[in-house]
């Protein structure tokens, strides 16, 4: 059995528990205490302790990707617990941007962190053990959001359109069935599901549940995805036979189009609401 909490979102489930732009989530499985992204700040320390989880016992923790919405509260998880391996992409750790005004703006996080022994880079293909896998270089382009227009990453030394190498998902195995995490699906939640069934030799068998964002919903600009785009992404995702828990940059109009198509397969995954997975 797979528990999940959500720590950090943009919504809450309950005024005792609060909210932030941002996305932290705790897994627990038969084998690791497990924090997926952190926030961008102490907050998910703060709805941990109310939720009764001990980030002390915290063993492993994955950063999807290098924006500090999922990694920015990297520092304060380091100064709680020194002993919790961090998995992350080394490229996570080169500057990202958004532009405002056509002024780049970093959104990116501390790099003077990445030389901590608590760091591990991963590769593409990264086994941890026999029920933890990352992987990445998510190629393909369908249904791929036009918010990413507006995001940047600095190589050799120029600002240029982020091509999200820096973005990984995590599958956990647990009696023979999958769960596929990702934190904001920038290259496209489709696309990630599909190098999944690539990675699988096109097999959906042991997909039991997926959770993330969906990028659908532009925190700068404050616009959606057009509902044609989020349309599609519906019936891409209804025809399997999986269920889906979104969040965070998914966005709860895009959310309420994709509920309407989806149905009871597609739920909301507020701060402080619990679920469990076989």
């Amino acid at each position: 059995m797979i528990k999940i909490i959500s720590l950090v979102e943009n919504t809450s489930s309950s005024p005792k528990l609060k909210s932030k732009h941002g996305l932290c989530i705790y897994i627990e499985t038969s084998k690791h205490k497990i924090l997926f992204d952190l926030g961008p700040n102490a907050l998910f320390l703060e709805n941990a302790r109310k939720l009764g989880v001990d980030i002390k016992k915290i063993d492993t923790v994955i950063i999807s990707h290098g924006h500090g919405d999922h990694g920015g509260a990297l520092a304060k998880f380091m100064e709680v617990n020194k002993k919790a391996k961090i998995y992350i992409k080394e490229s996570a750790f080169d500057r990202h941007y958004t532009k405002v005004a056509g002024i780049p703006v970093h959104i990116g996080i501390d790099s003077a962190l990445k030389d901590s022994d608590q760091i591990t880079f991963t590769s593409d293909y990264f086994v941890i053990d026999e029920e933890l896998v990352l992987f990445s270089n998510v190629t393909g382009r369908k249904l791929f959001s036009k918010a990413n227009e507006k995001l940047f990453a600095k190589q050799n030394g120029k600002i240029m359109r982020d091509g999200f190498v820096h973005e990984q998902y995590l599958t956990i195995t647990d009696a023979n069935k999958q769960v596929l995490i990702t934190g904001c699906s920038h290259n496209g939640i489709a696309n990630i599901i599909e190098k999944y069934a690539e990675i699988h030799n096109g097999s959906f068998d042991k997909l039991n549940g997926v959770i993330g964002g969906f990028h659908l919903f532009n925190p700068i600009t404050k616009k959606y995805e057009s509902d044609e785009l989020i349309t599609k992404v519906a019936h891409y995702l209804a025809q399997y036979d999986v269920k889906f828990y979104t969040c965070h940059c998914t966005g709860m109009k895009a959310y309420n189009i994709l509920k309407d198509i989806m149905g009871e397969q597609l739920n909301y995954l507020s701060v402080g609401i619990k679920i469990e997975l076989a």
